[in-house]
């Protein structure tokens, strides 16, 4: 169970693009406004610091299972990106990053004409064959976090210098958004040359990209530090190259009270994950700003079964795991007055394929107990609950290992670092549903939308019907950031530190 990761079984990533970038169409609507606020003259110079309470695995942006934070946002960039578009709405428009252009031929081919004269931090050139080879490494690698998402993708090639072209193997009409999305098809542009010199594990631990910040150093579960790019493309509002700032620290602090307190002290500028209970606190803060995203589906209890493995063979089992979820309860144990129970695994309000009308599996602990008896446990049944060492993920899974066994079903709470959980969920190979791939492949290729929202709905009664995937509540992401920080901007939940500045 953990808030920010993919779930196995049914791939959150392949969910996402194959949705055609639904979800963050959603995230778009329901972001906060108004967050731009008149600001004085800009000063250049200063260290931005963030703290985040999850660890860099590594530091190639194709193999790290967790690259969508600040610190890969300064040191990359991708060919495009999300921008606000409306500040009273939060609505998110997509915007060249690398790419200045683009043009859609056909429903299967994308042209891009990139940016001239952009150089890695290393000096080699950024061109169309570089970018080529970026896209089919994701695609192709087998150590490749995100691969999954650029599966439609057939050919990348270099036409010629600048522009580059992309077909695909069906028509579909979210890629472009999926691009741009950060847990969707995005791809951050690594050096080849600097690949090839320091090969995939020297790159892991010194990377380039072409970003408005360089690597300087990696302490190992404890800071990443980049210092300015004085070649960085993009110019600021003063008429000089971006970024202001002079450098970037990422800080590993699990614990998000300590994190908090370094803020407030001034040590911190930003925290990337805030605690629900600490929000109402912080929007009280004169010195702080709350940056939320209702509906962002990052912090929910989320829930997968090995349905390979007994006891969650037994699809009666897997639903009495899910009529055992006391979303109530749950809202009003974890929520602090803004969780809100839900039913549909990464389907949220007004995405394709949402209808309450599929069957929820609500809370019904009588239920569980005739599920579980004619499954052969009329006396309980036990399980291993895994979930990631940290928070909030330990205070819901002891939440979540009190309500299942008060309905009959053992739980034994079981508490592993990060990696160690990724390791264990990818060796169980949690599920095999064939005929939802072929559903989910079907609606990505699918421009109707109509159509599509059809074909998802029936991707979502399947999930719901054969109990795959379990949710309790959904919760606003938050991030705080202290009010002498300007220009901040945000692809959705991923902060973007190339336009900020400090005040003092």
């Amino acid at each position: 169970m953990n808030e920010r990761s993919s779930l196995p079984p049914l791939s959150r990533r392949s969910l996402l693009t194959g949705m055609g970038g639904a979800a963050a169409a959603l995230l778009a609507a329901r972001a906060p406004g108004a967050l731009a606020q008149p600001a004085p003259a800009i000063k250049r110079g200063g260290t931005f610091v963030e703290s985040i309470n999850w660890t860099y695995p590594n530091l190639d942006s194709h193999l790290s299972s967790q690259p969508f934070m600040a610190g890969f946002e300064a040191m990359y960039n991708t060919l495009v990106r999300f921008e606000l578009a409306d500040p009273k709405t939060g609505e998110q428009k997509v915007v060249g990053d690398l790419a200045e252009s683009w043009e859609q031929p056909d429903a299967k081919t994308m042209l891009f004409k990139l940016r001239q004269g952009v150089t890695f931090h290393d000096g080699s050139s950024f061109d169309a064959e570089v970018a080529a080879w970026n896209m089919l490494r994701v695609r192709d690698h087998p150590k490749s976090q995100w691969k999954t998402q650029l599966g439609v993708l057939d050919t990348a090639e270099a036409l010629n210098k600048s522009t580059l072209r992309l077909k695909l193997k069906t028509p579909s009409p979210g890629f472009l958004r999926s691009l741009a999305y950060a847990s969707g098809a995005r791809v951050y542009m690594n050096s080849k040359t600097a690949m090839d010199k320091l090969g995939e594990d020297g790159f892991a631990r010194n990377p380039v990209g072409t970003g408005p910040f360089r690597f300087k150093q990696w302490v190992t579960d404890d800071r990443l530090i980049l210092e300015r790019n004085p070649s960085y493309f993009e110019t600021g509002a003063d008429g000089k190259s971006l970024p202001y700032l002079d450098g970037f620290v990422g800080r590993f602090v699990p614990d998000p009270t300590v994190a908090l307190v370094d803020m407030r002290a001034g040590a911190v500028q930003l925290v990337e994950w805030v605690p629900t209970k600490d929000a109402a606190a912080i929007r009280a803060d004169p010195n702080l700003v709350l940056y939320e995203l209702p509906w962002a589906g990052q912090n929910y209890f989320k829930v997968g079964f090995n349905a390979k493995a007994s006891p969650f063979s037994d699809v009666r089992v897997r639903q009495a795991a899910l009529m055992g979820i006391d979303r109530a309860g749950m809202a009003k144990a974890l929520g602090f007055g803004v969780g809100v129970p839900h039913y549909y695994p990464f389907w949220l309000p007004r995405t394709l394929g949402y209808d309450e009308s599929i069957t929820k599996n609500e809370y019904n602990p009588a239920r569980v107990k005739e599920l579980l008896t004619a499954a052969g446990y009329p006396n309980g049944v036990s399980i291993e609950l895994k979930v990631i060492s940290r928070e909030p993920e330990n205070t819901i899974g002891e939440f979540a290992q009190q309500m299942w066994s008060a309905v009959g079903i053992k739980t034994k709470l079981v508490s592993l670092e990060r990696l160690a959980w990724i390791d264990a969920v990818r060796a169980n190979n949690f599920q095999a549903a064939f005929d939802i791939d072929r559903l989910m492949d079907e609606g990505g290729a699918t421009m109707d939308p109509r159509k599509r929202h059809e074909i998802y709905r029936g991707v979502l009664r399947l999930i719901q019907e054969r109990a795959y995937l379990g949710t309790g509540i959904v919760m606003p992401l938050l991030m705080a950031y202290r009010k002498e920080v300007h220009g901040l901007k945000f692809n959705f939940q991923v902060p973007n530190v190339t336009t900020a500045w400090l005040a003092k």
